[in-house]
């Protein structure tokens, strides 16, 4: 895990970025709601362990964690779930239901402390409410974000992520036409569905999405962003599913990413001990 931010006054981020070698970075984040009762949205990746718990008690005391909100059950968003649940007695696992049930075949989930949602439902977190809203693109169809009633930020899960040429905390300084590539490179790969759907109603859910005007963006997969950017993020994604589909890299292909990766490691471990 890399040093903790402010997204915006009230939401610290918990970046990783994950390289992609030849291509750039994927950020994943999981973000610390600040309200009266705090709401942490996801829970890192299992590689962060120990160092993603102590950051978030560095920021709030486990004790008064009062709910754990988890955008959906992949690898990369519930890293730290089984730990933070126990080490968080007070705190309810927000998510949808069948994240909570599929999650019980490889932890002991504490289906008690579940409040399960779907979209639309809200939840009161002290000084303001928790719109569940269903992300337009995703690669689970578990997939439950949130808008902040009180302030408008919108968590958008895995939508509006993007693979970027080098990691960042600031969306809106990366150039228009990069961000739009690395978007619409995300947005294939994990969502390839999307090549596949109804044109018109896929243009009604981004319309739905686009009138919740957030104040923020906050992205699993993307640095904090203005919701001044929403029109350009929502004309990328009108665009996903003319675009050439995603091919994933064959055996060849991975071998030389790993090498790469190793490589990268190498050159890291020696700056560091210079």
């Amino acid at each position: 895990m890399e040093a903790l931010y402010q997204g915006a006054p009230d939401v610290h981020v918990f970046p990783a970025n994950l390289p992609l070698p030849g291509v750039g970075v994927l950020p994943i984040n999981a973000y610390l709601l600040m309200s009266e009762q705090p709401v942490l949205i996801d829970t890192g990746i299992g590689i962060d362990g120990q160092d993603f718990v102590d950051a978030l008690d560095s920021l709030v005391s486990l004790k008064d964690l009062r709910w754990v909100w988890l955008t959906h059950d992949d690898a990369d968003h519930t890293g730290c779930i089984s730990r933070i649940m126990e080490l968080a007695p007070n705190a309810q696992l927000v998510t949808h239901a069948f994240s909570a049930l599929r999650m019980s075949s490889w932890w002991p989930v504490p289906l008690d402390r579940v409040h399960a949602i779907r979209d639309g439902d809200e939840i009161h977190v002290g000084d303001r409410t928790l719109r569940a809203v269903a992300p337009p693109l995703f690669d689970s169809p578990l997939s439950l974000g949130a808008q902040d009633l009180l302030t408008g930020a919108l968590f958008s899960v895995d939508s509006f992520g993007a693979i970027l040429p080098e990691a960042t905390q600031d969306a809106d300084s990366i150039p228009r036409d990069v961000l739009a590539g690395g978007m619409l490179g995300w947005a294939t790969s994990d969502s390839p569905w999307v090549h596949v759907s109804d044109r018109h109603l896929f243009s009604q859910v981004l319309e739905r999405v686009r009138a919740l005007q957030p104040s923020r963006i906050f992205s699993s997969h993307l640095p904090p962003a203005s919701g001044s950017g929403m029109d350009e993020f929502i004309k990328t994604l009108e665009a996903v599913p003319d675009a050439e589909p995603f091919v994933p890299p064959n055996a060849e292909q991975f071998g030389q990413m790993i090498q790469a990766m190793n490589a990268a490691q190498r050159d890291a471990d020696i700056g560091a001990a210079t």
